[in-house]
């Protein structure tokens, strides 16, 4: 779908004019690209702004007959309410930070996992098949993450490891609540799923790779160095996208570690 066609889709589902196969549709775009849940999110602020500066009388400063018409209302009204909007969401943003600068993490870890990171699901599957039922409900569950509702979304996917997921299903659900942890910096649970995560040969290398790389972060974070170099040494030889940032994590472990027993490792890594 084309950028103009999401956002008519945004706008059909909260008229409520979207069948049921079409919402699922939206939300697998909105699993595969946050932003277009984010124009979802800020239309129904606008929205809701523009409920309420109706309800408290803000259009009084129009004609009669603008008062009469909603869109000549949202017409003249628009640039107050987009300014309100993004006050809201700068508000929302301001406070997240300000909560994830309370967090202590090492200096060598990465401070929070990108969302993106996360993994949602195909909806490939036949309706009415439990696994496509948790298909939809894994992406429902990202889609909280995506609003930062991390409690919420870590209480979906963990009433989902309930529901007898299949190997894939469980790797993705895992692999999501050990990076809403990470970020709520609850590094002890984080560990648990991204091992897990590690030991499944449910998914492709890179999938694996991703998780090695996460649970050597979380270690770190735990001060726990020899189990975070092991771990991270794993994600450098997976040989995948974090190749570079693992080999200059294992020479930062060496040095704080004091290694004099990873001649065998240093071989394996370049010279800078």
């Amino acid at each position: 779908m084309s950028e103009k066609e999401i956002y008519r889709e945004i706008t059909r589902y909260i008229d409520g004019d979207l069948s049921k196969e079409e919402v699922e549709d939206l939300w697998a775009q909105f699993v595969d690209n946050p932003e277009y849940y984010k124009w979802f999110e800020t239309e129904l602020h606008l929205r809701d702004l523009a409920k309420k500066a109706s309800e408290s009388n803000i259009h009084s400063i129009h004609s009669d007959s603008e008062q009469k018409t909603p869109i000549s209302f949202w017409k003249s009204s628009k640039g107050w309410i987009l300014a309100a909007a993004a006050a809201v969401l700068i508000s929302f943003g301001l406070q997240f930070h300000s909560n994830s600068d309370t967090l202590t993490y090492h200096p060598d870890s990465i401070s929070q996992i990108d969302l993106n990171e996360m993994s949602g699901s195909d909806i490939l599957r036949s309706e009415g098949d439990v696994s496509h039922t948790i298909d939809i409900e894994i992406n429902r569950a990202l889609a909280s993450a995506y609003e930062d509702d991390s409690e919420g979304a870590v209480r979906k996917f963990r009433a989902l490891l309930l529901q007898d997921p299949d190997p894939q299903q469980k790797a993705r659900i895992e692999l999501n609540l050990g990076i809403l942890y990470y970020n709520m910096a609850v590094y002890e649970q984080a560990t648990v799923f991204f091992e897990t995560v590690t030991k499944t040969d449910a998914m492709n290398r890179f999938f694996t790779e991703k998780a090695w790389w996460f649970l050597g972060n979380a270690y770190l974070n735990l001060e726990m160095l020899k189990e975070a170099r092991e771990a991270v040494h794993n994600a450098y030889t997976s040989d995948g996208r974090y190749v570079d940032p693992a080999l200059s994590l294992l020479k930062k472990l060496d040095e704080e570690l004091g290694n004099e027993t990873n001649q065998a490792d240093a071989a394996e890594m370049p010279e800078d």
